[in-house]
């Protein structure tokens, strides 16, 4: 059990990447009160989860609808998260989120900010709705089976509220260079994850031992 809970958080942990967002929400919110910053960072948390949650409860049910496989899902999810990790490793993940952010703060109020695009793409984007789903798939129909399954949501969604909470002093201790070592790691750690995924998917598709 305790090691399923671990995969599964680790999984949507460098899916999320909640570090990364530590530069990005100083500078988003730089020069704003302190109950704007918390309004903007309690908004964005909220909204996530509830993307994320959604696609944990009713992703499956989609899929099903579409005629979609699970295996067939496995495949391609874990592509994109080998894109993702790809981008993480060669820094381009920082830089594609930054671009987002400097584009929402030139066409959106400081509220709308909170959905985008600190909730979307930058929490709940493409790769942690993908993980989220693939959580789903393994959770077993009983209530220790929920929990260990939606604990990582949880667990991710308050770890990326409390970094964007600290982000102006974290971004001023860390630096630049300890974010982009940090952001590596964790692009290594997904793109490993990914190709087990590819790799299952695979095997399940073509009925191999």
């Amino acid at each position: 059990m305790f090691d399923d809970i671990i995969v599964n958080f680790l999984l949507l942990f460098v899916a999320v990447s909640p570090i990364s967002l530590i530069p990005i929400f100083a500078s988003l919110t730089q020069g704003l009160g302190k109950k704007d910053v918390k309004k903007i960072y309690l908004k964005a948390a909220l909204v996530a989860f509830v993307v994320l949650s959604i696609f944990w409860l009713f992703g499956g049910n989609v899929l099903e609808l579409m005629g979609i496989s699970m295996s067939s899902f496995r495949i391609i999810g874990g592509l994109f998260l080998v894109a993702i990790a790809f981008q993480m490793v060669l820094e381009q993940r920082q830089g594609r989120r930054q671009h987002t952010a400097d584009v929402a703060m030139d066409d959106h109020s400081i509220h709308s900010i909170a959905i985008f695009p600190l909730a979307i793409p930058l929490i709940a984007g493409p790769g942690a709705m993908t993980a989220s789903l693939l959580l789903a798939e393994s959770r077993v129909n009983t209530l220790l089976g929920f929990f260990i399954s939606y604990l990582p949501i949880i667990a991710v969604v308050l770890i990326a509220t409390l970094a964007m909470w600290l982000s102006a002093k974290l971004s001023e201790k860390l630096g630049p260079t300890v974010i982009t070592v940090v952001e590596k790691i964790f692009g290594i750690l997904l793109g490993a994850l990914a190709i087990e995924f590819v790799v299952t998917g695979i095997r399940e598709s073509f009925n191999l031992v």
